[in-house]
């Protein structure tokens, strides 16, 4: 059995937490008490406890790629799960509250591009 697609928001526990005037939904520019979200399929859900990682690009930002995580400074507090009668999905909504810290960038290890896998593979099987 595969591990159902699941959808994973961190939302603020009020819209008045710290950094409010700068979470903004695109393109209206509403503001929102969403954080960030993602898509799972590893069966592994965050636990009340767990700090949200960060991700960016620190040389190149402009060029969209990750090269650097770091914990932030939102820590999950509270877990609702919510799964479709007719789906393998679901959602999970964690509530987060702002607790920070001061966290350094640490560069992420990168497996080879899969053009060279391919090659490698290729190479094994000639």
């Amino acid at each position: 059995m595969t591990n159902p697609e699941t959808w994973i928001v961190y939302k603020t526990e009020t819209m008045s937490a710290p950094g409010w005037e700068n979470r903004k939904l695109l393109p209206e520019g509403a503001i929102t008490d969403i954080l960030c979200e993602e898509w799972d399929s590893s069966g592994q859900l965050p636990k009340v406890g767990e700090r949200i990682r960060e991700y960016t690009n620190p040389d190149n930002p402009e060029d969209g790629g990750i090269t650097h995580g770091r914990y932030g400074d939102w820590v999950v507090t509270r877990i609702n799960q919510f799964s479709s009668f007719d789906t393998n999905q679901r959602i999970v909504v964690c509530y987060c509250s702002y607790q920070p810290i001061s966290a350094t960038w640490e560069k992420l290890n990168r497996g080879k591009p899969v053009a060279e896998m391919l090659e490698i593979m290729s190479d094994r099987h000639n």
